[in-house]
């Protein structure tokens, strides 16, 4: 079983959300320069950092949409798929198609997930259903996003839910790996690495077990559909002039496919009727 001491970690998770109703009462269209709110996960290097003011993902939004002032707001990983059909921000970074009545981008990052395990644990992992009887790691929603097998044994009705633990804040989930004997994290690559060797620990410590699918591709969702199809025309302009690789580069992200090889002439966007 989890340590209840990692259950009352989720509740001290406070990310400020104040005033983006003000912010947003006086957005009416995305013409010309002006403020855009964009809600955006809590830190995870090296696609947030900075209290949500640098990374991969907010360099890609403000490079894809240059001519408008970008407001971040960080919220957690459970409001951001319905941050813009509620109206707490005009845009949403890093969710889900759900094809509910807003429009969703091209996909624009991609992360690598990997179940975890201690080397000295001895812990064996073939494949997901492995991950029975040991405590699971994960960020919020991830039952979400990792595969049907995944849903079942972990979503909310899930036969494997008692020893399975979502976490708002990532660097708490790695925390909780390094101190819970026997458990199983769930992350991208390169969140986990980045945290671990900020926390005086060596890769060589741990084995990576690619069960997933090698990426998961986000999205960005827009309440304006105008202003979904000037984010992908931005997008694909970064990738045809080499930025997006750059930024990759820049932020030691080298995964065996990025969002570029298939956005250039095929990729199509989905959106509200």
């Amino acid at each position: 079983m989890i340590g209840m001491f990692w259950r009352r970690q989720l509740s001290g998770v406070g990310l400020v959300v104040g005033g983006v109703m003000g912010i947003l009462g006086f957005m009416s269209d995305v013409s010309g320069t002006q403020d855009v709110v964009v809600a955006i996960s809590p830190d995870i290097p090296p696609y947030v950092m900075g209290d949500g003011t640098a990374g991969l993902e907010v360099e890609i939004l403000r490079g894809a949409l240059p001519d408008l002032l970008l407001r971040f707001v960080q919220m957690p990983y459970d409001e951001l798929q319905t941050a813009v059909q509620e109206g707490k921000a005009m845009v949403s970074a890093g969710v889900q198609d759900l094809d509910d009545g807003v429009f969703y981008s091209l996909d624009f990052v991609e992360f690598s997930n990997a179940a975890i395990v201690k080397r000295e644990d001895g812990i064996a992992i073939q494949g997901v259903g492995d991950l029975a009887n040991h405590p699971v790691l994960t960020w919020e929603d991830a039952w979400r996003e990792l595969g049907d097998e995944f849903e079942i044994m972990f979503g909310p009705e899930g036969e494997d839910r008692e020893d399975y633990l979502e976490f708002a804040d990532q660097e708490e989930q790695v925390r909780a790996f390094w101190e819970e004997e026997g458990s199983v994290i769930v992350i991208d690559r390169c969140i986990f690495k980045y945290f671990s060797e900020a926390m005086g620990r060596d890769m060589s410590e741990v084995k990576e077990h690619l069960v997933f699918a090698p990426v998961t591709g986000f999205k960005v969702s827009f309440r304006n559909e105008d202003l979904r199809d000037r984010f992908d025309a931005g997008l694909r302009a970064l990738c045809a002039s080499g930025e997006y690789a750059a930024m990759l580069k820049r932020h030691h992200i080298d995964w065996e496919t990025t969002i570029c090889e298939g956005i250039g002439g095929g990729g199509e966007s989905s959106g509200a009727d």
